[in-house]
Parts: structure tokens; sequence; C-alpha cells
């Protein structure tokens, strides 16, 4: 198995670390062609459902940005990405039923870029909670009783945070998952001590 398979997790034993898909898939594809061709038809429509459940969570991250309060040019950047990526599920999905006689549906490069996509939603939902904290930081700012020099640890905490989610809006099918899966609890992370920082001021 080849370094960076562990992705798009559940979709394939390929994504197991350590373990030689070629040597125990000929035990679950079928004793037969006819058998073969049934599990394989059922291989197809798992693999259907799964990106139809990426393309409704690209769909609700567009509602939620298009809601949210970002900046025009951000937001138009994000759709974008969400709407090319929607697109290549649809080539995607058209790639699967295409598949006649092989127990691996995808190519290692589609698991990939699968990956990315499925990071996409997290990624763009992470930049509409930054924005909104910090948006909340700049009110705070003009209060005499707290002032901005009570904010700069949530400010520093937070755009750590929106670096990070900005740089995972970039992710292809050539990026490390396993170091974007890390920097992405990352974000999230430092975005909640953002909030708790402001809290504390409040209360």
């Amino acid at each position: 198995m080849e370094e960076g398979e562990n992705i798009a997790g559940g979709m394939s034993y390929r994504t197991m670390d350590g373990i030689d898909s070629k040597r125990i898939m000929k035990y679950l594809d079928g004793l037969d062609d006819e058998s073969y061709m049934k599990i394989l038809e059922e291989n197809k429509i798992y693999y259907i459902v799964s990106a139809e459940k990426t393309s409704a969570r690209l769909n609700l991250t567009k509602k939620r940005v298009e809601n949210g309060r970002l900046h025009t040019e951000c937001a138009k950047m994000i759709n974008t990405k969400i709407y090319t990526s929607l697109r290549w599920l649809e080539k995607l999905k058209e790639d699967i039923m295409s598949v006649k006689n092989k127990s691996e549906i995808l190519e290692l490069t589609q698991y990939r870029k699968w990956h990315a996509v499925k990071l996409l939603p997290s990624s763009a939902e992470g930049i509409l909670i930054t924005s909104s904290i910090k948006e909340k930081i700049e009110k705070l700012s003009v209060n005499p009783q707290i002032g901005p020099e009570k904010l700069e640890e949530a400010m520093i905490h937070i755009e750590k945070a929106e670096e990070i989610f900005f740089d995972l809006l970039n992710l292809s099918e050539k990026s490390d998952f396993n170091a974007a899966e890390r920097s992405r609890i990352v974000g999230y992370s430092e975005a909640v001590l953002a909030d708790k920082e402001l809290e504390s001021l409040i209360n």
C-alpha cells in the first residue's frame, strides 16, 4: 500500500494502514463471475451513496456561507471551490458507474482528491467561525471597560486559526492529508481558545 493512502476513510480496504489489499480482496470479490459482478454492483452503489453524502455536506456548507457574515470576495472564493468540487463529484460518480471488471473502483489520485474535497466543508466553516469571532473582538475593542489590550490573546488565537483554515482550503490530491487532519484539529482548538478568552472578559 502506498504511503499516504489512509484517505477517504471507510470507502475501501486500501485505507487501512499496513494492509496489502490485493492479498485480501480476492477473498471478498466473489467465487465466480456471477457473484463477482453482483458484489461489484453493490460496491459501486456504496461509493455512489458516499459521493452523494459528500455532495450534501458541500451544499450544507454553501448555505452556511451564503447566510454567514463573510466578506464578499472570501465568500465568492469559497463558493467557487464548492461548485468545482460538486462538479468533480458528479464526474466521479460517472466514473464509478462505468467500472466493469475491477474490484478497486477508484484510482489513487481519485481517492486523494476525494479526501481533499471531504475536508473542504470543515475548512470553510472554520473560516466562518473565525470571521464571527474576529467581528466579536472588534466590537469588544471599543468597549472602554475592556479595551484592545485585553483582547490580544484572543486575537493571537483567532489569527492562527484563520491562517490554518485558509491553508486547508487549498488542499489538493498532492497534499499531506495526515498533516492536514492534524492542522484542522489545531485550527478548531485555537478558535475555541479565542472564544474562551472573550467569554472570560465578558463574564
